[in-house]
């Protein structure tokens, strides 16, 4: 398998939340796109015959026509209902031309869908919450792709797909986005620090650090920020962050190297092998779209 994909069910319909329950609660279940409205509901077409009317309407053509043509019998998805629940889903045929303008659905992909809940790897969150994605991508990681094809296995209660399990330990393998929840939360456990909501990511005070921290410690308040790069990065330089130090912050970094770190105060480093330790000790209280990699090893 060289790839997972991601949809959006959403297509024109003012009643997403009926086209939604059609598409995954009923006892047969689909993924769904729209353009209902260059067929009437009588008329008999196939996919190709949909395809082509879509395509002729703009010059640039929707990922998720061509998603949906190549999609082949046991391909995997990643879809997304309105209570914020993420579905794992396995086509069990491909896809055909089915006309409805109520739901706005012009064409069907059957499936076998299964609910996971609202704890993902934040690849996949960012695959569907990034700004301007469009309706379907394709995700190419293979640890997305090994774990999407262990959540299916663990879900249908089925061994159905082999797994390539990976070699090293958790920290080895951990996409970016869940390394920074895991690091963020050493944080916060361990220093007596709460997380800033909105100064997380794109809304962060600066491109530099992944959020902003306030002690919990009422009698000796502190602010603290955090960099995290994942086991690929270049160096990470401490110097970068002497402007927060000078402003009294503690600066927390995480990164496969470190340089110039023992030449600037307030400074922590956090180790892979305490963050390791740190992992093992509150598992229990780690968010599942951390401690769900262990399905992998």
């Amino acid at each position: 398998m060289e790839y997972v994909s991601r949809i959006n069910l959403k297509t024109g319909t003012e009643f997403r939340n009926e086209l939604i329950d059609f598409c995954l609660k009923s006892d047969e279940q689909f993924l769904a796109i729209g353009w209902s409205g260059i067929f009437s509901e009588n008329e008999e077409v196939d996919y190709l015959d949909y395809y082509n009317a879509v395509k002729s309407l703009s010059k640039r053509i929707n990922p998720v026509l061509n998603i949906f043509r190549e999609t082949e019998v046991d391909d995997l998805f990643w879809t997304r209902d309105l209570d914020g629940n993420y579905w794992i889903c396995r086509a069990i045929g491909t896809a055909f031309a089915k006309i409805n303008h109520r739901l706005d659905y012009g064409a069907l992909l059957p499936v076998k869908a299964f609910k996971v809940g609202t704890q993902v790897p934040g690849q996949i969150k960012a695959a569907f919450n990034r700004a301007n994605a469009g309706t379907a991508q394709r995700i190419r990681e293979s640890v997305i792709i090994e774990y999407s094809k262990a959540v299916y296995n663990e879900l249908s209660n089925e061994n159905y797909y082999e797994i390539s399990h990976l070699e090293g330990n958790l920290l080895d393998n951990l996409p970016d986005f869940d390394l920074e929840e895991l690091v963020i939360a050493f944080i916060q456990i361990k220093y007596n620090y709460y997380v800033l909501s909105n100064s997380i990511a794109r809304k962060s005070i600066t491109i530099k650090v992944e959020c902003e921290f306030l002690s919990r410690n009422t009698d000796q308040p502190k602010k603290a920020i955090v960099q995290v790069k994942g086991r690929k990065a270049a160096p990470l330089d401490a110097l970068q962050f002497i402007d927060f130090l000078q402003d009294g912050y503690e600066v927390f970094l995480y990164a496969p190297t470190i340089v110039n770190s023992k030449n600037v105060n307030n400074l922590i480093v956090i180790t892979p092998s305490e963050l390791l330790e740190f992992y093992h000790q509150y598992k229990a209280v780690l968010p599942a779209s951390i401690t769900q990699w262990e399905k992998l090893y």
